[in-house]
């Protein structure tokens, strides 16, 4: 089967990076590539260029396109490492494009959501993710976060789309118990199913083949993983229940979310990655939040205690 061919690739912890910013708002490469580097050094086996928490939507189509050079350049130094290109728009034609880039430069799968702004129904989402799998660019990875898109994917429209020949794998968000179990039904032989790093645990015990996670869980996903393989399951919800204590619920659906995720990524890795664009900030006390939550993780995941703090500076 199709999903066969990239079992043993699209796997595990794979890397959602932000894109960094300097204080000009101007793409920071070299933060971006050391960025890259922690993920592979703390476990990552692939990386997600330009996602959601990357900005995909507040980049110009040049700096879009250097973050995917960027990103695929500093993945490619990691061999065995996967690399995944968000190539989403607002429209189905936005989404050809980049996806057309991102086989053009050489990149391994394409993360397609639905289209967002104007809403639309199943039909509308189906023929969407239809018409970028039957093009051939590239295989493509079905990305389901309802609050950005404004689009729930129901199990039984899950199954129907991961029949589509070169649709090869599903990034999931929601973390609904009964909603997950029958989306692992609807997926199972169909295609490759990967978490959300709040469900990560349950994703692994419902069949997952891993997950795409944001930077700052990555290591903390990796001790889950880590138990889980050693069936030490006790263990693996311990930390699992610590990391979502750490990094409550909230997420997409919360204002701050975004300039939220940049401080906590700066935190943890140590790497100053900058404010997201405006208008987009971050809580005022967002770094005084995240260093106060973060010793909770230290007994059982020791790499989340980086070896320097950055100072994460506000804008306002």
């Amino acid at each position: 089967m199709q999903i066969e061919r990239y079992r043993d690739r699209f796997r595990d912890v794979i890397g959602l990076v932000v894109t960094p910013m300097d204080r000009t708002y101007a793409v920071d490469e070299g933060a971006l590539r050391e960025q890259i580097d922690w993920c592979f050094a703390h476990g990552a086996t692939g990386i997600v260029a330009t996602g959601s928490i990357g900005e995909f939507l507040h980049l110009e189509d040049d700096e879009r396109r250097r973050v995917l050079e960027v990103t695929l350049d500093q993945t490619r130094k990691h061999p065995g490492a996967s690399a995944f290109a968000m190539t989403s728009g607002a429209t189905t034609l936005q989404a050809l494009r980049w996806t057309k880039v991102a086989a053009e430069l050489g990149y391994d799968c394409a993360v397609v959501i639905a289209p967002y702004y104007w809403k639309i129904g199943e039909h509308e989402a189906f023929e969407h993710f239809r018409t970028v799998a039957e093009a051939n660019l590239l295989p493509v990875c079905v990305y389901h976060n309802p609050a950005l898109s404004k689009f729930h994917i129901s199990p039984a429209l899950f199954r129907k789309v991961a029949e589509l020949e070169n649709v090869v794998c599903v990034k999931e968000v929601e973390t609904d118990l009964q909603h997950l179990e029958q989306v692992a039904d609807a997926l199972e032989n169909r295609a490759i199913y990967l978490q959300t790093f709040r469900a990560y645990l349950t994703g692994r015990l419902l069949g997952s083949n891993g997950g795409q996670i944001n930077v700052f869980a990555i290591p903390v996903c990796v001790a889950i993983d880590e138990a889980w393989k050693r069936g030490d399951i006790a263990l693996a919800e311990e930390i699992q229940r610590r990391l979502n204590r750490v990094f409550p619920r909230g997420g997409e659906g919360a204002l701050g979310a975004l300039g939220m995720t940049k401080v906590t990524a700066s935190v943890v890795t140590g790497i100053d990655l900058g404010p997201a664009r405006p208008p987009y900030l971050a809580p005022d006390d967002a770094q005084e939040r995240i260093t106060k939550r973060l010793p909770e993780l230290y007994d059982l995941v020791p790499a989340m205690k980086p070896e320097k703090r950055t100072a994460v500076h506000s804008l306002t």
